[in-house]
């Protein structure tokens, strides 16, 4: 279903005067040419690069810049706007808490000096739910640019006479209870159930004050980036019958302060406040996909691990978590053609490519995954009507030394063992040892796949191959190859 003809939200802090004359469908606010020196920095290429039930990835590019701040805006599933503030240098976010099944359009607008310089839209349909179930919203490692999901019950409980806290979070001066009975806080999230009476709850996300400093009112108050979004609160509308609220997006090991009133009740009702901590990761610095699964739920996304643990040995990557359970290091992918995989030794070695589109992460990256933990592979091939699975135990790929011999165990799946005639071979390039003068791959005399190929070209042998599920005649324009610490 739609949300009207252009869910595009207001802004937080346009008065009504400012909206005042301008169509419903444009952009709020551009800048005036007063503003023209200002009007260096290019925004453009808006695209929706994963899509879930309940969240919606998007990134952007920035051929000219760079901006302070990036400021997403859209309408939730009861109409009601939302506006993000991300970091200047990210150029992904995710949009958690959505419903299933729902077109959102989303406004992304480039801020320089605390003005609006440039702006880009698109759209996007979640994925379908389970019927019958709620979706859960998904957390995030980033902390600040992050939403709010809503996740209300369908009938109000209640109110607790004695709310629990977790232990040293007992500050409560309005009678917030910060969590229910047996449910933890995690790094990311904290379930916070609330009392409306009846009336609807407004709240504001915005960076936290000093403790007796005067603050607005609905307000939800967050220490984090309080010198880069000053001027960035975020408004979440709940229906009247909501006794709970899922907060998402927290940074961990940070106390944070929450302020909620009612709107359309006794003016003279004073705000629920509450103070709570979040707690350390678990893992601070993630080693690899399933490692960053374990620090909090989350859709699949690009993030940060650290090679064998190193904080001075980031790697940016891109972690599958919805996938036969998640926690999936995803390392190529081939999707629309639009990288070229017709490349030398060094580049394979380095790696190519953007984590979230077509990409290799490099051979030394898959030698340092591999080489201490037992890993497993799995493979995912589609085209436009079906797809298909390999999966491999005691996958592991040498060092440099060794040419980055490839080695997989027992294979299971639907799409046909293709790559246990190439276990023990080297890596092959054009310019280094190539045992085929066509692709880059681990060749043996001849292969049985080779997902390196020239894209769409189903001819000679030269295209993206795995003989048990296509044979040779069809290129095939899906793969994806991941990894993961063995399971079972």
């Amino acid at each position: 279903p739609l949300h009207g003809p252009d869910p595009r939200p207001a802004l937080l802090n346009s008065s009504p005067a400012s909206s005042a004359g301008r169509a419903h469908g444009d952009p709020p606010n551009k800048a005036t040419p007063s503003e023209a020196p200002l009007a260096q920095a290019v925004l453009r290429e808006l695209r929706v690069s994963n899509v879930t039930p309940n969240s919606v990835q998007l990134q952007w590019t920035v051929p000219k810049g760079p901006f302070d701040s990036f400021m997403l805006q859209y309408r939730d599933a009861q109409g009601q706007p939302q506006t993000l503030p991300i970091d200047g240098e990210s150029r992904l976010v995710t949009v958690p808490g959505l419903s299933p099944s729902q077109r959102y359009r989303f406004h992304l607008y480039g801020l320089r000096g605390g003005k609006r310089i440039d702006h880009a839209s698109t759209e996007a349909i979640t994925g379908e739910g389970l019927q019958g179930l709620t979706q859960s919203p998904s957390g995030s490692r980033a902390g600040v640019g992050t939403g709010l999901g809503l996740g209300p019950p369908k009938e109000p409980k209640p109110p607790r006479k004695s709310p629990q806290y977790p232990p040293g979070n007992s500050n409560s001066p309005s009678g917030i209870p910060v969590t229910p009975l047996g449910t933890p806080i995690t790094p990311q999230g904290i379930p916070l159930p609330f009392f409306g009476n009846g009336t609807p709850i407004h709240l504001r996300r915005a960076p936290v004050m000093p403790l007796g400093t005067s603050v607005p009112p609905w307000g939800l108050h967050y220490p984090p980036g309080i010198s880069q979004y000053p001027s960035c609160p975020q408004t979440l509308w709940l229906p009247p019958e909501a006794t709970s609220q899922q907060l998402w997006g927290l940074k961990p090991a940070e106390r944070y302060g929450v302020r909620l009133q009612g709107r359309g009740g006794d003016p003279q009702t004073a705000p629920l406040e509450a103070i709570f901590d979040t707690p350390p990761l678990p893992h601070p610095h993630p080693r690899d996909c399933a490692e960053e699964q374990l620090n909090g739920p989350g859709p699949s996304r690009e993030t940060l691990i650290f090679l064998r643990g190193d904080p001075a040995r980031p790697l940016r990557v891109f972690c599958d978590m919805e996938t036969d359970g998640g926690g999936w290091l995803v390392f190529q992918r081939r999707q629309d053609g639009g990288t070229d995989f017709w490349r030398g030794w060094e580049s394979y070695a380095r790696g190519f490519g953007n984590v979230s589109g077509e990409f290799w992460l490099g051979n030394e990256a898959l030698h340092e995954l591999t080489a201490t933990t037992p890993t497993e592979l799995r493979i995912d091939l589609r085209t436009a009507r079906d797809s298909a699975f390999a999966l491999y135990r005691d996958f592991a790929v040498g060092s440099a030394e060794e040419r980055y011999r490839l080695r997989v165990g027992a294979f299971s799946g639907t799409a046909g063992d293709a790559l246990s005639y190439h276990s023990g071979s080297p890596f092959s390039t054009r310019d280094r040892d190539s045992r085929d003068p066509r692709d880059p791959w681990w060749y043996r005399n001849c292969h049985y796949a080779n997902l390196n190929g020239r894209y769409g070209t189903p001819r000679d042998h030269q295209g993206i191959h795995w003989f048990p599920w296509k044979g040779f005649n069809v290129s095939i324009p899906f793969t994806e190859m991941k990894l993961r610490p063995q399971r079972g």
